[in-house]
């Protein structure tokens, strides 16, 4: 085989398919963007890439170049396996929403070394961390970021004769929500959000939580973990973000789904289909 052909790449194993008797197509998200692949016997029982091609498994490919067809898996060795993600349910379900969120924005051969680097320390942080949704709220405002999607939150995206800049942690008198407008992009100021009346969309946040996703867009997560987020901060802004995601894709983040039926469950013991 020509070494002309063969190129080295890490990339990040976020779905996988059986092919034919014995193979597996795999889409890696790499410093190259995301590529679909081919590990050829990967589902023989002595093959040698299989252990290296788990779902999540953050590894290191020599791959051969084919021409109109998937590139081959010529060698494969784990980097990070993040075992966790595969043993534990919630996690686990927190990695695939993360994996999916990713796949939905980006298409074939786009991306490139900042989303590669994002989405590997989002599955390292689910991992180790515990405050899951913490780093699922910081994950989407940077995602969306790189996908050019990121909503407005500093400012009123409502009709001004200039910017009108958000601090919702000013002190005022003024305690009336915000909005949160997905047709336009963003956080409307309590002014419009009170003229904008019922209009289908438009969804509350309360200066909290606008402060919280403002928090996530100019922070570093390292400096974000440390601050105490309680869960009803969370069960806003997690509404908030899905509903804006969703009008984007124009359709629901199946995961994501998934996930909220799976918290819950955790949270009454019963399972509750949305």
């Amino acid at each position: 085989m020509s070494t002309e052909r063969l190129y080295r790449t890490e990339g990040i194993v976020m779905r996988r398919r059986d092919q034919g008797e014995a193979d597996r197509v795999l889409i890696l998200c790499t410093p190259l963007g995301k590529i679909e692949v081919i590990a050829k016997g990967a589902r023989k029982l002595r093959s040698r890439k299989a252990g290296h091609v788990e779902l999540f498994s953050h590894s290191s490919f020599v791959l051969s170049r084919v021409a109109k067809s998937w590139d081959i898996v010529s060698q494969a060795e784990t980097m990070e396996p993040h075992q966790s993600l595969r043993d534990d349910l919630l996690r686990g379900t927190y990695g695939r929403y993360v994996v999916e969120l990713l796949e939905r924005f980006f298409a074939q051969g786009e991306g490139g070394q900042a989303l590669f680097d994002l989405l590997g320390h989002a599955l390292g942080w689910l991992c180790e961390d515990d405050d899951l949704d913490l780093i699922a709220r910081f994950y989407e405002q940077h995602l969306l970021g790189l996908a050019g999607f990121r909503p407005e939150v500093f400012r009123c995206v409502g009709e001004h004769t200039g910017h009108v800049s958000l601090h919702p942690r000013e002190a005022t008198k003024d305690t009336r929500p915000y909005g949160f407008d997905p047709e336009r992009g963003g956080a409307l100021c309590q002014n419009c959000h009170a003229e904008s009346g019922t209009r289908q969309g438009i969804m509350n946040l309360s200066p909290d939580g606008l402060w919280f996703l403002q928090e996530c867009q100019r922070h570093a997560y390292a400096r974000l973990r440390t601050q105490e987020v309680v869960p009803a901060l969370h069960t806003e802004t997690e509404r908030v973000m899905q509903n804006y995601i969703t009008y984007h894709l124009e359709r629901a983040v199946r995961s994501g789904v998934f996930l909220r039926q799976l918290k819950r469950k955790n949270r009454t013991g019963e399972y509750i289909q949305e």
